[in-house]
């Protein structure tokens, strides 16, 4: 159904109205009061509910992405139920075309023996999963924590799906050296494919993954089977912004890096194309050299509100990381403060930043082009009641070429709460076209004529 809602582009301002709602409204896919998971047979459910392996006010869902391309029969969206506390079955799922007392099944990917034991000693399935990114070769990648709530069961691992045959085609182990102790935290992965297809082979990937209570990144070369750590004090949280405040409900978290998003890869070269992002980062004091495909990574801690930004090709230097994890502080710059936290974020292929904002219970929206301030970030949709505590969200191409914006809500602030009602609607999926959401414009630029 088409929406027939006004495309109102608002520019930020500290204080919204929590009963206001501004701008194209997301369309529901699915929503659920609590999870439910396909079960081989209801006794089975029954056993799992008595044992307490299905605690189903524990199973909070956090992410979701899509597979458009794998089957051309069929699509299917993917959710993660991180095992934040005992109790939950499967933290990789899809949605099951099984429907539960209200609300469709979850059913584990890519099976249930691959996550019935996350305590098994051996570590060879499973334990822990926050976030996914799905690339163009047509995998799902992921990264297991290894830890079932601050319990470490094992070291975490990188593990890639072929979503044609559903089966694990590459993993890496972590060195436990590259952790900070029992304390990191591994719950967000991006992908870089430096050689796509048809061309390219997709051996060529990068991994950027980030830790967000050892307030660091993981960078993994596939290619050569190596990681190694970066850290900068700007994936540190701010303790100003450790307190929360959504639905007139309060709380405090001192997460750190949690998200990443990728600048389009063309231009190819940063810095001889007329893409800039903000004059004090790319003012440099002597002119920097043609590195081919480097891009922008663009980050931020939740517990702060500060959009910062580093350079691909300094993130891939390994021997001066391997030397200083705290190497080349003068690469990593703030570009720009929001007036609220943020949790996921993801960019569009023409350099559209999309972010959840959690104060404001909106989706807000950057063209990467112009200055990243208060006049250029735009609340793109919001709604009080449906946009509560963004926890996922992605760009995604669907079969026909066309970019969409899903998002994932999860009323987190509920959860830390203990106010989690379980006969409320709590989780949502939402998604729109960006050429609906933009009202087709190319950018969420205010006064772009022709853009």
């Amino acid at each position: 159904m088409i929406l027939r809602i006004c495309a109102t582009f608002l520019i930020l301002v500290p204080l919204i109205s929590a009963q206001q709602t501004f701008g194209k409204q997301l369309k529901h896919v699915v929503r659920w009061k609590s999870l439910d998971f396909v079960f081989p047979s209801p006794r089975e459910r029954e056993q799992a509910l008595a044992s307490g392996r299905f605690i189903p006010e524990n199973c909070i869902p956090l992410d979701m992405d899509v597979d458009y391309n794998s089957n051309s029969l069929r699509s299917r969206v993917f959710v993660t139920v991180p095992r934040f506390i005992e109790g939950i079955p499967a933290t990789l799922n899809t949605i099951s075309a099984q429907q539960g007392s209200s609300a469709p099944l979850l059913e584990p990917y890519p099976s249930a023996a691959i996550q019935s034991n996350p305590e098994d000693p051996r570590c060879n399935g499973i334990v822990s999963v926050f976030r996914t990114t799905i690339d163009e070769c047509n995998r799902l990648w992921i990264v297991d924590t290894g830890k079932i709530g601050d319990r470490r069961i094992c070291l975490p691992k990188i593990v890639a799906f072929d979503l044609r045959t559903d089966q694990i085609i590459h993993q890496y182990q972590i060195p436990a050296n590259q952790l900070m102790c029992d304390v990191s935290l591994l719950v967000s992965i991006l992908v870089d494919v430096r050689d796509p297809p048809p061309m390219g082979s997709c051996s060529n990937t990068m991994a950027y993954v980030a830790d967000v209570l050892g307030f660091g990144m993981i960078v993994y070369d596939m290619a050569r089977g190596k990681s190694w750590r970066v850290t900068n004090k700007l994936m540190n949280p701010n303790p100003d912004y450790g307190t929360f405040n959504i639905a007139n409900e309060s709380f405090d978290l001192m997460d750190g890096m949690i998200t990443m998003a990728l600048s389009p890869k063309n231009p190819v070269d940063i810095s001889t194309s007329d893409f800039s992002f903000n004059s004090a980062y790319a003012t440099a004091s002597r002119p920097r050299p043609p590195i081919i495909n480097d891009r922008l990574l663009f980050f931020h801690a939740l517990a702060s509100i500060s959009e910062n930004v580093v350079r691909t090709s300094v993130l891939h230097n390994d021997t001066m990381w391997e030397e200083d994890v705290g190497a080349s502080p003068q690469s990593f710059r703030v570009i720009g403060r929001r007036t609220s936290q943020s949790a996921p974020q993801a960019m569009d292929s023409n350099g559209n930043l999309f972010f959840g904002l959690l104060n404001q219970m909106s989706i807000g929206c950057w063209d990467s082009t112009t200055n990243y301030n208060p006049h250029n970030l735009k609340i793109v949709s919001q709604n009080p009641e449906t946009l509560q505590f963004a926890s996922g969200v992605k760009v995604i191409r669907n079969r026909k070429g066309v970019e969409e914006l899903w998002v994932m809500t999860c009323r987190f602030q509920k959860v830390m709460t203990g106010t989690l009602n379980m006969n409320e609607t709590n989780f949502r999926i939402q998604a729109i076209q960006i050429p609906e959401l933009l009202n087709g414009a190319r950018t969420c630029r205010t006064h772009c004529p022709g853009c």
